[in-house]
């Protein structure tokens, strides 16, 4: 009797757990395409952060340029010197890098600006 009413059951359930593991597997796909970005780029201003003190000490503007560029390759950030600003005045370091990450989801892109400024306090 039992197998009976399986037999005739035409799959609605099966259909609908199908689409609905499909939205999760979609909405899932877009939160890490949307998410990865500002998390790597939130770690990057973390060691920045971190490595402050020892940017400090490089002797130049280009060394300082390039740590800030070694940095962000580390979080799959690629960046140019023309993204990266940076002022060393006596021991005060200034940096301005700014740079855009395409976020795209097959169906919809959009290019989003990153941007972290760095300066000593008065």
């Amino acid at each position: 009797m039992v197998l009976g009413k399986l037999r005739n059951q035409r799959g609605a359930g099966t259909i609908g757990c199908l689409f609905m593991i499909a939205m999760l597997a979609a909405a899932m796909y877009a939160g890490v395409q949307v998410g990865l970005p500002r998390l790597r780029h939130s770690s990057f201003e973390d060691r920045i952060t971190e490595s402050l003190v020892s940017l400090r000490q490089l002797r130049t503007e280009e060394e300082v340029q390039r740590q800030i560029i070694q940095i962000a390759s580390d979080f799959d950030i690629q960046l140019t010197p023309a993204q990266v600003k940076v002022d060393l005045s006596g021991n005060r370091l200034r940096m301005d890098v700014q740079y855009e990450k395409l976020i795209d989801l097959k169906v919809w892109q959009q290019v989003k600006p990153f941007r972290m400024h760095r300066e000593p306090a008065p």
